[in-house]
């Protein structure tokens, strides 16, 4: 093994090259870089290797005075040999901890890599020990960040634009930042959740049946052998395919063709997603229960009241148990009046039972009143809201309103019939209808997240992350409009933290002192979340002569550095009203010395015997392969932000029938 003197003499020397190297490399063409997948190999080695040994300590201590780089670094040092001496009678016969700083975040915060690899769960335990040393502010993984989730389904970007952020989209849901959470390893898409769509029934489209589970038909005989409803020539059975709604007889109800409006709501809620192909739906990995209660204009409640109870496991008589339980039960239906007897006792048994009820509230474009079952105690009553976030005219709204979610313009799957089933496609809708699945597949999330979930913590969850309605707009400070809009990602995050999990990035990321030589180029980039879980842009002052800054991707880029030496101070503020005042100053020295790091190497930690691992100072591994990582991460190519599409908007869909 090298000496202490060795090790200090090649990072002098490393320290001397690669500001060379770098200046060199950028006179190369970027296949050079990409072409060097061996070394892209070796880092992603080292990252593998050292994904589970590293933690961030922040000791007790108030903010440095002005001392130079150097000397902060010995204190490190220094500190952490300290808590090392400290913690050592912690853990018995079991040895020192023997912690190694790695690199520092801020003046007290720093980076300490263990001895050898562990499991999350026993660095965990150890980041909890450390903090309990009276010295130690707090401790905790170094865990990785990856960019927010970005569906590959074709019609995402463009057609599902409602699902995005608000800060793409004014009345957006904000999956793509729940979607980048993960809960016991696993992303959170609704996994081994079952959501029941009591609805039209289904069609077996592309694009959902790989999430469909067995359901039922409880569309019952109008008379003793009168079908017009049911239109399947039968009345309750094991299927419930949906054999179009159409109508022709105008003295039924409105004359029109099929609407396949189950197989939108169970696209909205479970259609198959990340597969490349069509949409994505809000819980696209959760499974999707069909149970058909309406045909040929609308269904009756007494078909409805027995299929909530069914949806939630218990028993109706005449019909078989059901095997699949759902957590959730989607009525995307209603009509006028209060509550009934029949519907108040089914949504009640459902939800002792343990399933949360979602109900549409309605198209009558009414200010003071919802339809049941949408009014009924228990259920969660969803009314529609636009793009922008206003409240969509047709939408009702009124005592019992409890959310608002997207419903206007919505593109989902569907059918090409225009009376019996034909071919698989996708279509725009409008309608509460379409609002209450979105609301039932971020339920679906929640539960993935925490199954057992009550139906009144999930509706908790959902009404106290909701966002304010805009400004001005209708609904802004009326109660009857409900908690707000829809937010996947804050209503993940806030069950997210009170389940003690944390997964997500810091608020504003500082930055060291950018040290640049006199002739060469700088290029350094800043990034940011706000509260939401979205990132945001950014505003700079103080730019030097001829430099840029891009107030969307965060990167600054100075190609002219002036020949004389001297430092300037560039004020870098996001511009996200959430976050205003977490402005950072970078300074930048211009100067043809670069300081190194580390200067001081650490003192070895000698390896138990039969160790593999090991702690202390880098090896000759460690220094060849920083090289290498300076020079892969100097020229990354950055990634881009697609930009939103807009969507047209299909006529509204009116009636007491369907919601």
């Amino acid at each position: 093994m090298p000496s202490p003197h060795i090790r200090l003499s090649l990072w002098l020397l490393a320290g001397l090259l690669t500001p060379s190297l770098l200046a060199w490399a950028q006179t190369q063409p970027h296949h050079a870089v990409k072409s060097s997948a061996r070394a892209e190999q070796v880092v992603q080695r080292i990252e593998a290797a050292v994904r589970l040994n590293r933690l961030i300590v922040k000791f007790r201590e108030e903010p440095e005075t002005e001392k130079d780089k150097f000397q902060s670094l010995t204190s490190a040092h220094e500190r952490i040999r300290g808590l090392n001496i400290r913690l050592t009678p912690r853990f018995g016969g079991n040895g020192p901890v023997s912690l190694a700083y790695l690199k520092s975040v801020s003046a007290h915060a720093h980076v300490v890599r263990t001895r050898s690899p562990m499991s999350h769960a026993a660095l965990n335990a150890l980041a909890q020990t450390v903090a309990q040393d009276p010295g130690i502010e707090y401790a905790e993984v170094d865990e990785r960040v990856y960019p927010h989730f970005v569906p590959n389904d074709t019609f995402y970007a463009g057609q599902q634009a409602i699902l995005k952020s608000p800060a793409q989209i004014n009345g957006g849901v904000n999956l793509p930042n729940a979607w980048g959470r993960s809960v016991a390893g696993l992303p959170v898409n609704g996994a081994g959740v079952t959501v029941a769509v009591l609805d039209t029934g289904y069609r077996p489209h592309a694009d959902l049946l790989a999430n469909i589970v067995p359901g039922f038909d409880f569309v019952s005989p109008d008379g003793f052998a009168d079908f017009f409803t049911s239109n399947d020539g039968d009345g309750r059975d094991d299927s419930p395919l949906d054999p179009g709604d159409w109508n022709t007889q105008a003295a039924e109800c409105e004359v029109g063709d099929s609407s396949w409006h189950g197989t939108h709501a169970a696209g909205i809620i479970g259609a198959v997603g990340n597969n490349n192909a069509g949409v994505i739906g809000v819980a696209y990995r959760a499974k999707i229960l069909p149970v058909r209660v309406l045909g040929r204009c609308g269904g009756y409640s007494s078909d409805t009241a027995a299929a909530v109870q069914w949806a939630a496991g218990l028993p109706v008589p005449g019909v078989p148990l059901n095997t699949h339980v759902a957590q959730v039960i989607n009525m995307s239906f209603g009509r006028s009046g209060a509550c009934s007897l029949t519907y108040q006792a089914a949504v009640t048994a459902a939800r002792n039972a343990g399933s949360v009820i979602v109900a549409s509230t309605g198209n009558d474009y009414s200010r003071n009143a919802i339809t049941q079952p949408g009014n009924c105690a228990g259920v969660i009553a969803v009314t529609a809201h636009t793009a922008t976030g206003a409240n969509a005219d047709y939408a009702n709204i009124g005592f019992g309103t409890t959310i608002s979610a997207p419903g206007d313009g919505i593109y989902t799957t569907s059918n090409t019939g225009t009376s019996q089933p034909a071919a698989d496609n996708f279509d725009y809708g409008s309608g509460t209808s379409y609002a209450a699945p979105h609301v039932s597949g971020v339920a679906a999330l929640l539960i993935q997240i925490k199954p057992g979930i009550s139906p009144a913590e999930v509706q908790l969850h959902l009404t106290s992350s909701a966002r304010a309605h805009p400004i001005a707009s209708y609904c802004a400070n009326r109660t009857t409009c409900g908690a707000g809009l829809l937010d996947a990602f804050r209503a993940v995050h806030v069950l997210q933290q009170a389940q003690g999990i944390s997964n997500s990035a810091p608020l504003m990321d500082a930055l060291p002192t950018q040290y640049v030589l006199p002739g060469a180029s700088l290029q350094f980039a800043v990034s940011a979340q706000d509260p939401d879980g979205d990132e945001v842009s950014f505003t700079a002052s103080g730019l030097p002569a001829s430099a840029t800054f891009d107030s969307v991707t965060g990167v600054f880029q100075w190609n002219r550095v002036p020949a004389t030496p001297g430092e300037f101070a560039v004020v870098i503020q996001p511009t996200d009203g959430a976050i205003l005042g977490a402005s950072i100053a970078v300074k930048i020295a211009v100067t043809a010395s670069i300081p190194l790091a580390p200067v001081f190497p650490i003192a070895p930690v000698t390896p138990t015997t039969g160790s593999s691992g090991g702690g202390g100072a880098p090896d000759w591994l460690d220094m060849l392969c920083a090289l290498l990582l300076l020079l892969i991460m100097q020229f990354r190519t950055p990634l881009t932000v697609d930009k939103p599409r807009h969507i047209n908007k299909a006529r509204h869909q009116n009636g007491n029938q369907s919601a």
